[in-house]
């Protein structure tokens, strides 16, 4: 398979991503305009809030009492390590030890009570997402087979991230960020196929030396009217 013709299966399988996610969309606006499923969607974003700023306290905490204990080690050692001996410097060290153990006990409390309200958080957003699943699930029993339809979808995204997993990893670095380049100027089509000795999204006859070229595969040639990669697969 040519490296035009690899892009082109990629793009079969992001074009059917995007109809499938606009669908979704669709769907969870449709849900979404009940009041109920509107409350939990806005709980459920000041909740995912709350839960990423108390993890952050407790990762800059955790890494604040890391540089404590480092300070405090490298004090002790010094302090008992016989490298000081000066009465006046070993007073100064005892003061910093313990002005150190203070800040560090300090700090385990405020640990502790960031990580009471991180589980707070989390059983709160755990909660609120229970409450949106069950207000999405009353909204589609109103709407029909919508949430059939939205399960259906989503096991269908499963699958294509897959696909596209197992296509992407036989695309060049090159070929991949040219194509993605192009994807959103192109609206979703980076690739044409060559039909009837034409492009086939503009239909303009590409010069025989790019049909050639694309046709031996061994580079990528871009059409010269609209400017996608030729396929001749």
């Amino acid at each position: 398979m040519s490296r035009a013709a690899t892009l082109l299966q990629m793009q079969g399988i992001d074009l059917e991503v995007d109809s499938h996610r606009a669908r979704l969309a669709a769907i969870e606006q449709q849900l979404g305009d009940e009041p109920a499923v509107r409350e939990a969607q806005q709980a459920l974003v000041e909740a995912q809030t709350q839960l990423h700023t108390a993890r952050v306290e407790v990762q800059n905490l955790e890494y604040e009492n890391q540089t404590l204990a480092e300070k405090l080690a490298e004090a002790n050692r010094r302090m008992y390590g016989g490298s000081v001996t000066n009465p006046k410097e070993l007073r100064d060290l005892q003061m910093e030890i313990d002005s150190l153990q203070r800040r560090r006990t300090a700090l385990e409390e405020r640990q502790f009570e960031a990580l009471m309200a991180a589980e707070a958080a989390e059983t709160r957003h755990a909660a609120v997402q229970e409450q949106l699943q069950a207000a999405s699930a009353a909204a589609a029993a109103t709407h029909g087979s919508l949430l059939d339809e939205r399960g259906r979808l989503s096991a269908a995204l499963e699958h294509l991230a897959t696909a596209r997993e197992a296509v992407g990893a036989q695309v060049l670095a090159a070929d991949r960020e040219l194509y993605d380049r192009l994807r959103p100027a192109k609206k979703g089509r980076a690739v044409s196929k060559l039909e009837d000795g034409g492009c086939s999204t503009c239909g303009v006859a590409p010069s025989s030396s790019r049909i050639q070229s694309a046709r031996q595969g061994n580079e990528l040639i871009l059409c010269g009217n609209c400017g996608r990669i030729l396929c001749a697969d």
